[in-house]
């Protein structure tokens, strides 16, 4: 009897639950219908939870409508970066459903859904970065990537533009994420000659450079290998750290940059100015100093200080003139430190060798 109760009880929970399912999503598309893309994505938002039970036919019309919702938030310039994304993950939500259940009813019409987003954002991504509108195109670059985290030289390109755009908050943060997958961008590049101008043009896909050649804009495709990037990554984390004072972890990328190249000049210089920089800041707290026998105390630790960060710039310009011995900059600036601390007889030796 107790378990003929239990599977009432059930039964009409799920189907209050199902009813409730259903009239949400009546709901969200009258006000879809209507134009009214916010209040649609609320409702939808709000009911979410109750999909997770729900009947696979319900599944798709969900994650159908939730969808298309979010493309015209998007189409409206509705927090459009963050709602075509969720537009993509929706289209990807409702072929994992109608894949699971076996019931092919939205998925080819997501599927073309998902490559004209990307395909149509890829061709205004492009046309923003020649107009020189670098923070715009950045923008859709890393909704293209969002919508698919495997095909991570999207987000390589998102940061770049927006370091070009001087947006170095949104840059570092991409840069970042790209530290932590590893990415290397080793693989292919894709190019062809645009027609009008005559010149061998680069293409972030073989998807846009694809279109380009089929529109009759581009002619003589081809494909070449690309290097490392892991390089340039660092050396804009290192000149987005310095803006942003943060010298330690500029230190930090510059080193890098020697794991990769122990022969690269720059970085060997870059890490000698951090800690000139970094001298500098110690003689400001120098001058701040009163004539009180503490304040002569910290005076006296800070000469010290200062000291010992020229000392270990003098370090990496040695270690950058023993890798790239003919390097003038790495010598001169060597030379002047070493004049500067009264290190006669390196600054003697060095000179005399050169």
């Amino acid at each position: 009897m107790k378990t003929k109760f239990l599977t009432i009880i059930y039964f009409s929970f799920f189907s209050i639950t199902c009813f409730s399912q259903k009239n949400e999503i009546k709901s969200a598309e009258n006000e879809f219908k209507n134009g009214r893309f916010q209040q649609s994505i609320n409702i939808l938002n709000n009911a979410e939870y109750l999909i997770f039970n729900a009947e696979e036919a319900d599944q798709s019309e969900f994650y159908n409508l939730k969808a298309k919702v979010l493309t015209g938030l998007f189409e409206t310039n509705i927090e459009p970066s963050k709602n075509i994304a969720l537009a993509i993950a929706a289209y990807q939500d409702l072929i994992a459903a109608e894949k699971a259940s076996g019931k092919f009813k939205y998925s080819v019409l997501a599927i073309e859904a998902i490559k004209k987003i990307k395909a149509d954002l890829l061709k205004s991504a492009i046309a923003d970065i020649e107009a020189k509108r670098f923070s715009e195109g950045a923008s859709k670059m890393h909704s293209i990537y969002l919508g698919n985290k495997k095909d991570t030289i999207n987000l390589y390109y998102a940061a770049s533009y927006y370091k070009d755009a001087k947006d170095y908050t949104n840059a570092i943060k991409l840069y970042e994420e790209l530290e932590m997958l590893k990415f290397s961008g080793k693989g292919l590049g894709y190019y062809a000659v645009n027609k009008e101008t005559g010149v061998d043009q680069f293409f972030n896909s073989i998807l846009s450079r694809d279109l380009s050649v089929k529109a009759g804009t581009h002619i003589k495709p081809r494909v070449e290998k690309l290097p490392s990037k892991r390089t340039e990554i660092y050396t804009n984390m290192a000149f987005i750290y310095l803006n942003k004072k943060d010298l330690d972890k500029s230190e930090w990328c510059n080193n890098k940059i020697l794991e990769i190249n122990p022969k690269d000049p720059s970085a060997y210089l870059n890490l000698a100015y951090l800690k000139i920089d970094a001298k500098k800041i110690v003689m400001d707290e120098m001058s701040n100093l009163g004539t009180s026998a503490k304040d002569m105390k910290v005076y006296d630790e800070l000469i010290i200080k200062k000291d010992n960060l020229i000392i270990k710039a003098i370090s990496y310009l040695e270690k950058g003139n023993v890798a790239i011995p003919n390097d003038q900059d790495i010598y001169k600036l060597l030379l002047n430190l070493y004049r500067a601390m009264d290190m006669t007889t390196q600054y003697n030796a060095l000179k005399a060798r050169i």
